[in-house]
Protein backbone atom coordinates (compact mmCIF):
# COMPACT_ATOMS: atom_id res chain seq x y z
CA UNK A 1 0.00 0.00 0.00
CA UNK A 2 1.73 3.13 -1.05
CA UNK A 3 2.36 6.24 1.74
CA UNK A 4 -0.53 8.50 0.96
CA UNK A 5 -3.09 5.84 1.22
CA UNK A 6 -1.70 4.61 4.66
CA UNK A 7 -2.05 8.34 5.68
CA UNK A 8 -5.74 8.49 4.29
CA UNK A 9 -6.38 5.01 6.41
CA UNK A 10 -4.53 6.93 9.43
CA UNK A 11 -6.60 10.72 9.22
CA UNK A 12 -4.47 12.71 7.35
CA UNK A 13 -5.57 15.44 9.31
CA UNK A 14 -3.04 14.89 12.00
CA UNK A 15 -0.39 14.88 9.34
CA UNK A 16 1.91 17.72 8.39
CA UNK A 17 0.63 20.39 5.43
CA UNK A 18 3.76 18.29 3.15
CA UNK A 19 1.87 14.57 4.00
CA UNK A 20 -2.14 16.60 3.15
CA UNK A 21 -0.88 17.45 -0.26
CA UNK A 22 1.10 14.67 -1.17
CA UNK A 23 -2.27 12.83 0.04
CA UNK A 24 -4.70 14.83 -2.01
CA UNK A 25 -2.72 15.10 -5.27
CA UNK A 26 -2.16 10.88 -4.99
CA UNK A 27 -5.95 11.03 -4.66
CA UNK A 28 -6.76 13.32 -7.69
CA UNK A 29 -4.67 10.93 -9.47
CA UNK A 30 -6.16 8.01 -8.57
CA UNK A 31 -9.73 8.88 -9.73
CA UNK A 32 -9.29 11.78 -11.96
CA UNK A 33 -9.68 9.76 -15.45
CA UNK A 34 -12.59 8.04 -14.26
CA UNK A 35 -14.86 10.71 -13.01
CA UNK A 36 -13.75 12.98 -16.07
CA UNK A 37 -15.15 9.73 -18.22
CA UNK A 38 -18.92 10.45 -16.47
CA UNK A 39 -18.98 14.37 -16.41
CA UNK A 40 -16.41 15.73 -19.40
CA UNK A 41 -16.09 18.61 -17.43
CA UNK A 42 -12.86 19.77 -15.92
CA UNK A 43 -14.20 22.24 -13.43
CA UNK A 44 -16.92 19.96 -12.55
CA UNK A 45 -14.34 17.09 -12.35
CA UNK A 46 -12.28 19.20 -10.24
CA UNK A 47 -15.52 19.83 -7.63
CA UNK A 48 -16.33 16.50 -7.22
CA UNK A 49 -12.85 14.99 -6.76
CA UNK A 50 -12.62 17.60 -3.60
CA UNK A 51 -16.18 16.63 -2.46
CA UNK A 52 -15.32 12.82 -2.51
CA UNK A 53 -11.77 13.47 -0.99
CA UNK A 54 -13.17 15.15 2.32
CA UNK A 55 -15.96 11.93 2.01
CA UNK A 56 -12.78 9.87 1.79
CA UNK A 57 -11.37 11.49 4.65
CA UNK A 58 -13.90 11.23 6.84
CA UNK A 59 -15.23 7.75 6.52
CA UNK A 60 -10.78 6.66 5.65
CA UNK A 61 -10.24 5.49 8.71
CA UNK A 62 -12.73 3.34 9.26
CA UNK A 63 -11.98 1.49 6.48
CA UNK A 64 -9.61 -2.01 7.61
CA UNK A 65 -8.90 -3.76 4.79
CA UNK A 66 -5.99 -2.25 3.30
CA UNK A 67 -6.12 -3.70 0.11
CA UNK A 68 -9.49 -2.65 -0.82
CA UNK A 69 -8.92 0.89 -0.05
CA UNK A 70 -7.86 1.77 -3.79
CA UNK A 71 -11.41 0.20 -4.95
CA UNK A 72 -12.80 2.05 -2.01
CA UNK A 73 -11.52 5.54 -3.11
CA UNK A 74 -12.99 5.40 -6.68
CA UNK A 75 -16.65 3.79 -5.55
CA UNK A 76 -16.66 6.56 -3.08
CA UNK A 77 -15.63 9.29 -6.13
CA UNK A 78 -17.94 7.40 -8.33
CA UNK A 79 -21.08 7.80 -6.23
CA UNK A 80 -20.16 11.39 -5.52
CA UNK A 81 -20.39 12.28 -9.45
CA UNK A 82 -23.37 10.27 -9.91
CA UNK A 83 -25.08 12.20 -7.35
CA UNK A 84 -23.65 15.24 -8.99
CA UNK A 85 -25.26 14.54 -12.21
CA UNK A 86 -28.76 13.20 -10.93
CA UNK A 87 -28.47 16.82 -8.99
CA UNK A 88 -27.54 18.61 -12.24
CA UNK A 89 -29.98 16.66 -14.32
CA UNK A 90 -33.11 18.04 -11.95
CA UNK A 91 -31.57 21.59 -12.14
CA UNK A 92 -31.41 21.59 -15.95
CA UNK A 93 -34.40 20.73 -16.53
CA UNK A 94 -36.04 23.67 -13.67
CA UNK A 95 -33.52 25.74 -15.65
CA UNK A 96 -35.02 25.12 -18.73
CA UNK A 97 -38.62 25.32 -17.76
CA UNK A 98 -37.97 28.88 -16.43
CA UNK A 99 -36.07 29.86 -19.80
CA UNK A 100 -38.86 28.95 -22.00
CA UNK A 101 -41.88 30.45 -20.35
CA UNK A 102 -40.03 33.25 -19.73
CA UNK A 103 -42.01 36.03 -21.84
CA UNK A 104 -38.81 38.40 -22.65
CA UNK A 105 -37.13 35.34 -23.33
CA UNK A 106 -39.76 33.66 -25.64
CA UNK A 107 -39.90 36.90 -28.33
CA UNK A 108 -36.20 35.73 -28.77
CA UNK A 109 -37.97 32.36 -30.09
CA UNK A 110 -39.10 31.13 -33.34
CA UNK A 111 -43.08 30.27 -32.65
CA UNK A 112 -43.07 26.59 -32.01
CA UNK A 113 -46.32 25.51 -31.53
CA UNK A 114 -47.17 22.10 -31.60
CA UNK A 115 -50.17 22.52 -34.63
CA UNK A 116 -53.53 20.31 -33.59
CA UNK A 117 -52.70 16.90 -35.00
CA UNK A 118 -49.80 16.19 -33.36
CA UNK A 119 -51.05 17.55 -30.19
CA UNK A 120 -54.09 14.53 -30.92
CA UNK A 121 -51.64 11.89 -31.95
CA UNK A 122 -49.46 12.64 -28.54
CA UNK A 123 -52.53 12.36 -26.86
CA UNK A 124 -53.17 9.40 -28.37
CA UNK A 125 -50.02 7.47 -28.02
CA UNK A 126 -49.78 8.75 -24.26
CA UNK A 127 -53.17 7.21 -23.74
CA UNK A 128 -51.92 3.63 -25.31
CA UNK A 129 -48.58 3.77 -23.62
CA UNK A 130 -50.52 4.27 -20.43
CA UNK A 131 -53.37 1.86 -21.47
CA UNK A 132 -50.21 -0.97 -22.39
CA UNK A 133 -48.83 -0.30 -18.97
CA UNK A 134 -52.03 -1.16 -17.18
CA UNK A 135 -52.00 -4.27 -18.92
CA UNK A 136 -48.69 -5.63 -17.99
CA UNK A 137 -48.15 -7.81 -14.90
CA UNK A 138 -48.37 -6.28 -11.25
CA UNK A 139 -44.66 -6.76 -10.80
CA UNK A 140 -43.91 -5.31 -14.19
CA UNK A 141 -45.51 -2.36 -13.58
CA UNK A 142 -44.30 -1.86 -10.57
CA UNK A 143 -40.76 -1.61 -12.06
CA UNK A 144 -41.56 0.51 -14.51
CA UNK A 145 -43.28 3.02 -12.62
CA UNK A 146 -40.68 3.34 -10.08
CA UNK A 147 -37.58 3.93 -12.06
CA UNK A 148 -39.24 5.70 -14.95
CA UNK A 149 -42.00 7.77 -13.30
CA UNK A 150 -40.30 8.40 -9.85
CA UNK A 151 -36.66 8.30 -11.00
CA UNK A 152 -35.52 5.98 -8.69
CA UNK A 153 -32.14 4.38 -9.32
CA UNK A 154 -31.48 0.35 -9.52
CA UNK A 155 -30.18 0.81 -5.83
CA UNK A 156 -32.81 2.41 -4.42
CA UNK A 157 -35.30 0.07 -6.15
CA UNK A 158 -33.49 -2.99 -4.56
CA UNK A 159 -33.78 -1.59 -0.82
CA UNK A 160 -37.40 -1.16 -1.29
CA UNK A 161 -38.55 -3.88 -3.26
CA UNK A 162 -35.59 -6.61 -1.06
CA UNK A 163 -34.37 -8.23 -4.41
CA UNK A 164 -30.88 -7.70 -6.07
CA UNK A 165 -29.59 -5.02 -8.42
CA UNK A 166 -29.39 -7.79 -10.52
CA UNK A 167 -32.82 -9.23 -10.54
CA UNK A 168 -34.09 -5.72 -10.64
CA UNK A 169 -32.06 -4.56 -13.90
CA UNK A 170 -33.00 -8.25 -15.88
CA UNK A 171 -36.78 -8.03 -14.73
CA UNK A 172 -36.51 -4.15 -16.08
CA UNK A 173 -35.28 -5.37 -19.21
CA UNK A 174 -38.04 -7.95 -19.24
CA UNK A 175 -40.73 -5.05 -18.27
CA UNK A 176 -39.60 -2.92 -21.06
CA UNK A 177 -39.61 -5.69 -23.70
CA UNK A 178 -43.21 -6.73 -23.31
CA UNK A 179 -44.18 -2.78 -23.26
CA UNK A 180 -42.77 -2.57 -26.33
CA UNK A 181 -44.79 -5.38 -27.71
CA UNK A 182 -47.71 -4.78 -26.34
CA UNK A 183 -47.31 -1.07 -27.18
CA UNK A 184 -46.62 -2.05 -30.89
CA UNK A 185 -49.77 -4.29 -31.25
CA UNK A 186 -51.80 -1.27 -30.38
CA UNK A 187 -49.91 1.11 -32.40
CA UNK A 188 -49.98 -0.65 -35.90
Amino acid sequence: MGQWLYLLQRNVMNADTDAQELVYHSFRELVYRDIYKLLRDHGLTEDVIQESFIKAIAKGPEVRHAPVMRTWIRRVARNTALDVIRKNRKHRQMITTEFFHNPAISILLPDTEPSIANLVEDKFRDNLLYQSIRELQSDYQMLLLLHYFEEKSYKEMSQELHLSEQVISQRLARARKKLRQQFMRKWS
